[in-house]
């Protein structure tokens, strides 16, 4: 009979965090931010309470440790749906479209969004960690758009880049908002999406051309 392996203290804080954000995600998704204690969350996973202090300082930390895990994977799916459309631009935009749409139908995420936002507008601290959040999120949608310009704006600048990633990430963000609260229906948010990204395309373009 083979022995069982005896993992290392690093391997076994990798499980018991890894055991504590699902459980966070699954607890959270749920039932809201605020109807979410500690103490569920480590009873879900199987944890104590100590275990969940050991890991993250706050329920803001744990939370902020699920929306980085799924920011993570949308992105990826993103690239992975842009990945596999025809090399063309409009069917790319349509991969985005239907991408948008699936992403902008998850009311529990995007309720769980906003509650952890407004919470930790008073803390500055957690506040900066989410910060670094959203500047990682606006880097990789920066990346997002330089991969997959048209050859004739492949010398785009940075600055020019990094606008584009920004407006198209805030105007997501407010699309989800109005996608929530129904002011905006399915087609209406993925065609302003599509629409925004066009938009910056062709700016990318032109101002492409003029500094040529």
């Amino acid at each position: 009979m083979a022995r069982r392996k005896v993992l290392t203290r690093a391997e076994s804080q990798a499980l018991t965090r890894e055991s504590l954000v699902d459980a966070a995600e699954s607890l959270l998704l749920a039932n809201g931010y605020h109807a979410t204690s500690i103490a569920a969350i480590a009873n879900e996973a199987g944890r104590t309470i100590g275990a969940v202090y050991s890991n993250y300082s706050s329920k803001e930390e744990l939370c902020l440790e699920v929306l980085r895990r799924r920011t993570s994977d949308e992105i990826t799916h993103a690239l992975i749906a842009l990945a596999a459309a025809d090399d063309d631009v409009d069917a790319r935009f349509e991969a985005v479209s239907v991408w948008w749409r699936q992403l902008s139908s998850d009311t529990p995420l995007l309720l769980l969004a906003a509650e952890y936002g407004l919470t930790v507008l008073r803390d500055p601290d957690q506040r900066l960690k989410t910060v670094e959040l959203v500047n990682n999120t606006f880097g990789s949608v920066r990346i997002l758009v330089e991969d997959h310009l048209p050859p004739e704006a492949a010398q785009a600048s940075f600055a020019t880049l990094d606008r584009a990633a920004r407006a198209i990430t805030a105007t997501s963000t407010g699309l989800a908002v109005m996608r929530v609260m129904g002011t905006v229906d399915e087609d209406e948010s993925a065609g302003m999406l599509v629409d925004t990204m066009r938009m910056w395309m062709n700016r990318i373009v032109d101002e492409t051309k003029q500094a040529v």
